[in-house]
């Protein structure tokens, strides 16, 4: 039943590539009106037919120019072939592939060289120079951080040395970091505090 699908789809494309290729017109309401199908499928087969560079991609008016069928012939016999060989996910990636080498090909959609800029030696200067002190300030910040953080494990290393050093001589030191926390803190925060656990405490007979 699905093998019957796909071949009802490969017919409808190639009516399409005919009905295209014959009136040199290509949008999809045109195909939709001409083939009598639905808008979605209509706009499916429009959308395969520009990735096969059968039509160009709509200009600022929606308008898409046609290709000559003569090279993409080639392509749709190429399609049957890998279908049979490869299969129908891998034949999608190699003509999305091709596709791609035939849009640089006159008559498939190229867009028009740019014309080429005179040669301006102060811009040229001037560019390279700005990439240059980019570049430059970039690696400046890198740096500068890349300095602070080694400076960080360092301070670190040091505070457990003197942990360590604390702990030989028999002090407590979670006991000690704690301290260090609450020497930070505003002393009425920590009475108030204290306050309120010592109620705590005396309310569960603690």
């Amino acid at each position: 039943m699905l093998d019957n699908a796909k071949s009802d789809d490969e017919l409808l494309f190639r009516q399409a590539v005919q009905l295209v290729w014959k009136e040199k017109k290509a949008s999809t309401s045109f195909i939709q009106r001409k083939l009598a199908i639905g808008y979605n499928r209509a706009a499916k087969l429009i959308e395969r037919m520009e990735k096969l560079a059968i039509v160009s991609t709509p200009d600022n008016v929606g308008k898409r120019d046609v290709n000559g069928p003569e090279d993409i012939v080639k392509v749709l016999r190429l399609r049957d072939d890998l279908m049979d060989a490869v299969g129908a996910d891998k034949t999608e990636m190699i003509l999305n592939a091709l596709t791609k080498g035939f849009q640089s090909l006159p008559g498939f959609g190229a867009p028009p060289a740019e014309p080429s800029m005179k040669p301006d030696p102060e811009f040229d200067e001037a560019k390279d120079k700005a990439h240059r002190v980019t570049a430059a300030e970039l690696r400046s910040f890198i740096e500068r951080i890349e300095r602070l953080d080694a400076e960080k494990k360092d301070i670190a290393e040091q505070q457990k040395e003197v942990m360590a050093e604390a702990k030989a001589r028999g002090y407590d030191t979670k006991i000690m970091r704690k301290v260090i926390a609450l020497r930070k803190r505003d002393k009425d925060d920590i009475a108030e505090e204290q306050a309120v656990l010592d109620m705590y405490t005396e309310a569960l007979g603690m």
